[in-house]
């Protein structure tokens, strides 16, 4: 399976370069600091190239429309003088189809952090998936300010209502960044929310650190049998995504860390995510918890659903629990399997396939009679990806 180290460097050998497009993307792997193509040698862009533009690892956000070549955001798209611009992204949105119309480009949609995730959770599939859960949940929490603030509000709803004491929570936000999110006049939290935090978080017993605070590269690439055993100590697995506030459908390798190891979720995320999951062939949970959470459209109404559905949990006596935990051991071995089995040819074969598209609108929307070639061999493609 394609690694994530040589993610870009196998796209641009087998699909972009053999039909004459030009590769760029965030350098060194996992910032977004310095856009360029300088490890592949490529030339700056001329007026006759086609350029990929890789912003995959990261969800677009507004701010990402500015101008100017130098702030290593989306800007680069700015360029008037290239002829195909194609926009390799992963995720489905508003914001992002009006890039794409403004600054001409092509979209190019395919799961990225799904190949991420087979990469760096390959080896669970070696492991034994029987040890017991010794919590009701874990919640685990890294960045939590800005876009991610919504993570504050609720690790303050799980203090407030002692929900702690049956969970595994770790928050590595100190009084001093909850402080600052409540001072922000732009701040995405409540007046209610803030006062949850100031109360439970600014003078509370923060941080608490389950996880590894920091690694070399991506924090989830950093995978063993410590991160194994703590994902495996508790039953659900509360999964705060990188995407709360916005409406977008974006996911990333942390929703594949309690399928991997056999374990149920509650997803924290834009509305219309679990639904999203489910169009990749996985299962989630609404015959044992309401996953009506998922269609609320006000994120702050959604978060005291998934809170509720929470403590609704931890009420349960353990033995409930466990007969739980049996009933829905055939859902949780169909993700795993789907996971390391069928759900890497379904990206693999989106990837393809909707590059080919992209190549087939811009051939005919081109108005100079000159149609860039169409990939001579894409069924070879796909094999290759998924050896």
């Amino acid at each position: 399976m394609i690694s994530v180290d040589n993610f870009y460097w196998v796209l641009y050998h087998k699909l972009l370069r053999p039909i004459g497009i030009d590769c760029w993307y965030y350098y060194p792997w996992g910032t977004q600091y310095h856009f360029s193509a300088f490890e592949y040698q490529i030339p700056l862009p001329k007026q006759e190239h086609h350029v990929l533009f890789h912003f995959d690892q990261e969800p677009i956000w507004s701010n990402d429309l500015g101008a100017g070549y130098d702030t290593g955001r989306v800007s680069h798209v700015a360029w008037s003088n290239l002829r195909l611009k194609i926009l390799a992204n992963s995720e489905h949105s508003t914001l992002k189809r009006t890039i794409c119309c403004e600054r001409q480009m092509q979209d190019w949609y395919y799961f990225y952090h799904g190949f991420a995730a087979l990469d760096w959770f390959r080896d669970a599939k070696y492991i034994d998936q029987d040890l017991a859960p010794r919590h009701v949940f874990s919640s685990l929490n890294h960045l939590v300010q800005n876009n991610r603030s919504y993570r504050m509000a609720l690790t303050a709803k799980l203090l407030e209502q002692d929900l702690h004491h049956h969970g595994s929570i770790s928050f590595h936000g100190t009084q001093q960044t909850c402080q600052a999110e409540i001072d922000d006049p732009n701040s995405r939290l409540t007046a209610q929310e803030k006062h949850l935090v100031e109360k439970h978080l600014v003078s509370g017993p923060i941080p608490m650190t389950l996880d590894v605070t920091t690694v070399d590269g991506n924090l989830s690439a950093h995978f063993g049998h410590k991160e194994l055993s703590l994902w495996q100590e508790s039953f659900w697995h509360v999964v705060n995504e990188t995407v709360f506030y916005e409406d977008k459908l974006h996911l990333t390798e942390k929703i594949f860390k309690p399928i991997v190891s056999g374990r149920p979720f509650l997803l924290v995320a834009a509305p219309g995510n679990l639904r999203y999951l489910r169009s990749y062939g996985f299962k989630t949970f609404g015959d044992w918890i309401d996953e009506s959470y998922d269609d609320e459209s006000d994120p702050h109404k959604r978060l005291t659903l998934i809170t509720q559905q929470l403590q609704r949990l931890c009420d349960r006596s353990p033995d409930n629990l466990k007969a739980m935990y049996q009933d829905m051991r055939p859902v949780l071995d169909h993700n795993r399997q789907h996971f390391f089995g069928e759900f890497r040819e379904i990206i693999v074969n989106e990837l393809v396939d909707n590059f080919d598209a992209c190549i087939r609108t811009w051939n005919n929307g081109r108005v100079d009679g000159r149609d860039l070639p169409l990939h001579p061999n894409l069924a070879w493609v796909k094999s290759v990806l998924l050896r």
